[in-house]
């Protein structure tokens, strides 16, 4: 307690102490910070716009530049601005704001105040389910401790993100516009910051890395150098599963019943609560498929459009591209737990797919069949021979957590192999480690009777970035270099910088017991993160996606899909 009390009035101390940077729009004003392990000094700079407001006018519309400032401009106050979203626990809450374009930058040193190399950058976006978005709750310490430059950026999610206004307005996938007008500003000013321009890494979880990775097929790739995908791939079956012209009409008849005619003039709150009726449980059932209103849209191609072609066939834009972009990807062993919550806190929820097993595939065609088919019936046969062979009950819980985090795993190795088939260096890993900060699986098992070995989506990134709501746990190891949580957040940051510096997460002479090879066509190379961490294989990986690929083709693709549907 004495450690945690010392430490704040230090942090208190070292805040007062202002700075300042130039950059293209003006002067920002920024404070002096401490690491909470090493306690390394370090610039901190909050609230950073990279483009005007996105309110008013420029509500649902492409993000605009943002405009210079005269007056320097107080970047020094802690930031904990989250875009506009629906409330994760309060159902009839909102979280952040739509004033929200900004980004957090923090760097191990300022040029104008001493003379060192440029440093290695990553950009950091957090994305959950399409729907949340949290980057700003994660903290730079561990990378600044191995001499990273690290930024947070926000951009716009859900509806304020992705609703058309129209058929004739040609703004669309303002969210992803958001991200690249951010990762531009950070191009032409991260230098005035001791960034190196030309090493970027951008770096995303969950929903973040789907948007990531469709920025690897369009033009703008050449804004970063490396990549980063935790749980997530541009293989989403969530994506372009929905007519946006139906959920716009079904979102401007929960606006009217509100007694709002103008969408740009509804207050934020009234947007959002229409926005969770847009789809019920029954239309979640109906897609056979995860889905989330408002998602990526494909445009009318024009000077300001950004996606023209469906995942699949933006991939094969690209197969003929010499794309020479390293990329670090991976999963989570247990990626569902989060969504899995109700079946775990009451198993017995399970016994209605006894007489009816309903599916979810994890294909990002529009392929789907009525309940009444025969071939509705033969794909759910195969999928419970496949994934519950003793069949479905309150005691199947393990078995329904394996076949709904293959869901999520399926699109992600799909798009290892994919990219493998280019010729991309790729570095993949397994996270099964399960520690203090496990935040995701602590959160959805807290209450349930039941005990599930690994790790959920999201684990990983408590032990990589500093997380505010465990700030007080990683202060209680300041003075215990030897726990086993420190050790390995030591271990697994140190990769991730490494990575984001060299290409390589192990390059020569950093580690003395850990080689991370990247993975071939002739080397299966997975790196495990466990109690023990290792190189080892995808296996598991490999069975799993042979099993859906077989699926795909005997049900799915296009021809097979139309002469089903023919049958009928």
């Amino acid at each position: 307690m004495l450690t945690g009390f010392l430490f704040l009035l230090l942090l208190l101390e070292i805040r007062t102490l202002n700075v300042k940077v130039n950059v293209k729009q003006g002067t920002l004003i920024g404070n002096r910070e401490i690491t909470v392990f090493g306690e390394k000094f370090y610039y901190a700079f909050y609230g950073v716009p990279y483009a005007q407001a996105p309110v008013g006018k420029l509500r649902f519309v492409d993000p605009k530049p943002v405009k210079k400032w005269t007056k320097p401009l107080d970047a020094s106050t802690e930031y904990r601005g989250a875009c506009a979203q629906a409330h994760i626990v309060h159902k009839q809450g909102q979280y952040g704001f739509e004033n929200c374009l900004h980004l957090n930058i923090y760097t191990p040193n300022l040029p104008k105040y001493k003379k060192e190399p440029l440093k290695a950058v990553i950009v950091w976006i957090h994305g959950y389910a399409f729907a949340s978005s949290f980057s700003h709750l994660h903290g730079p310490d561990f990378l600044i401790e191995n001499d990273v430059l690290f930024i947070t950026l926000t951009h716009r999610i859900g509806v304020f993100g992705f609703l058309k206004i129209n058929e004739t307005d040609s703004s669309a996938n303002m969210g992803l516009k958001d991200i690249v007008l951010g990762l531009k500003w950070i191009k032409t000013n991260v230098d005035q910051f001791g960034g190196d321009s030309k090493n970027i890494t951008v770096m995303g979880s969950g929903s973040a890395s789907t948007f990531l990775s469709l920025l690897l097929t369009t033009k703008h790739r050449n804004i970063f150098s490396k990549m980063i995908l935790q749980s997530g791939s541009i293989f989403s079956p969530s994506l372009y599963q929905v007519d946006h012209v139906l959920e716009r009409n079904k979102l401007e008849k929960e606006i009217k019943k509100g007694g709002f005619k103008n969408l740009k003039s509804v207050p934020t709150n009234n947007i959002i609560q229409a926005y969770r009726k847009i789809y019920s449980s029954n239309d979640l059932i109906n897609f056979q498929r995860p889905i989330i209103p408002f998602l990526p849209t494909i445009e009318k191609e024009s000077n300001r459009s950004l996606l023209i072609k469906n995942a699949n066939q933006l991939y094969k834009t690209i197969e003929n591209i010499d794309i020479k972009i390293p990329i670090l990807i991976g999963f989570t062993s247990q990626e569902s737990i989060t969504e899995l919550i109700p079946f775990i806190h009451n198993p017995y929820y399970l016994k209605s797919f006894k007489s009816f097993f309903k599916y979810m595939v994890p294909f990002s065609t529009g392929c789907k069949y009525e309940y009444s088919t025969k071939t509705y019936r033969a794909i759910s046969n195969e999928i419970k021979n496949q994934y519950f062979r003793r069949g479905i009950s309150e005691h199947s819980i393990k078995d329904f957590l394996k076949f709904s985090s293959d869901l999520h795993k399926y699109p992600i190795y799909k798009f290892i192999k994919s990219r493998l088939n280019f010729g991309s260096k790729m570095y993949v890993y397994k996270f099964n480690y399960v520690g203090k900060f496990n935040l995701a699986k602590a959160t959805a098992l807290s209450g349930a009777n039941i005990k599930i070995k690994g790790a959920a989506q999201g684990d990983e990134i408590c032990y990589i970035l500093k997380c505010d709501p465990q700030w007080e746990s990683y202060v209680k190891l300041k003075n215990d270099s030897y726990d086993k949580d420190r050790e390995f957040i030591k271990q697994i940051s140190k990769m991730w910088a490494n990575f984001a510096k060299t290409g390589d997460p192990t390059p020569l002479n950093s580690f003395s017991n850990y080689t991370w090879l990247p993975m071939s066509l002739k080397d299966d190379n997975v790196f495990l993160f466990d109690k023990v961490s290792r190189l080892t294989d995808s296996k598991p990986e490999q069975k799993m996606y042979t099993f859906w690929n077989e699926l795909f083709d005997k049900y799915y693709a296009s021809d097979k899909c139309k002469s089903f549907e023919d049958e009928l």
